[in-house]
């Protein structure tokens, strides 16, 4: 009877120590991977375009949850055009004559900016992150820090309702959605008036309020045909430009003459 409690004493000391080495032993659930893409790299613009809706989708490689969750995972995508300085200026009423006013110079504004995400910003992260991100029209800096000076404010207003009225500032706080566990898609509509360049696509993921992930992908947006043509002139070659503008001007002019004239 002794040497029975002896020995099951023995193996409940340890019982601990097995139970330790087999979770040691037990492999670490790996972290979670942000995979993002676009629909494509690449835009020309020729004279027919009327605009284009370009697809942002990736997955989370190695997610934690068994079904889907909106509660566990959100996304945020931000696609952003490059920045060029802006002069916001005023009309004022001067002798009956309305005329622009001295202005306010932005160094930095984004010609194209769209935030898409799977619920509120607010709700997904802190203010400062946001902020850090630049997630959202309200945290862009325009290449100069906010004031609180009230014409400033208004100038800046003036700039974001212009912008947005033109369709190059966009905000979905619903625009980002989940298909299937660990799927995500979302669809960002490109005006007409779209500006060129090298786009930024910033993919983050967000679990339970924390940044866990971030993906970056660019984007080409360029003028092709007789428009590149026109473009690259107008830009590197203004002098020859404007000649060929006032070439054109004329011959366009003499040819409504001879097809109108009155004999």
């Amino acid at each position: 009877m002794m040497r029975r409690a002896l020995l099951l004493a023995t193996l409940l000391g340890f019982m601990p120590l097995v139970a330790a080495a087999a979770q040691a032993a037990s492999p670490t659930p790996p972290k979670e991977e942000l995979q993002a893409e676009l629909s494509t790299r690449e835009i020309s613009i020729q004279s027919n375009f009327t605009g284009i809706e370009i697809l942002v989708y990736g997955s989370i490689d190695f997610s934690q949850t068994k079904a889907p969750d909106p509660g566990n995972y959100d996304v945020i995508a931000i696609i952003r055009a490059p920045s060029q300085p802006l002069v916001a200026r005023r009309k004022e009423r001067v002798a009956g004559i309305w005329v622009n006013s001295r202005g306010e110079v932005y160094p930095a504004v984004p010609g194209f900016y769209a935030a898409l995400s799977t619920r509120p910003f607010r709700a997904i992260t802190s203010d400062e992150t946001l902020k850090t991100l630049g997630v959202g029209i309200v945290n862009l800096d325009f290449g100069r820090p906010a004031t609180e000076d009230l014409r400033e404010a208004q100038y800046r207003s003036a700039v974001i309702r212009l912008k947005q009225k033109q369709q190059l500032f966009q905000e979905d706080d619903d625009g980002v959605s989940f298909v299937g566990r660990s799927l995500f898609r979302a669809t960002v509509a490109l005006p007409v008036n779209v500006p060129t360049g090298r786009y930024t696509a910033d993919v983050y993921l967000f679990r339970d309020g924390e940044l866990i992930g971030k993906n970056l992908s660019t984007l080409e947006v360029n003028k092709a045909g007789f428009e590149r043509t026109i473009y690259l002139l107008a830009f590197n070659q203004p002098f020859a430009y404007g000649l060929l503008a006032v070439l054109v001007a004329v011959l366009t002019g003499l040819a409504g003459w001879f097809a109108f004239r009155r004999e």
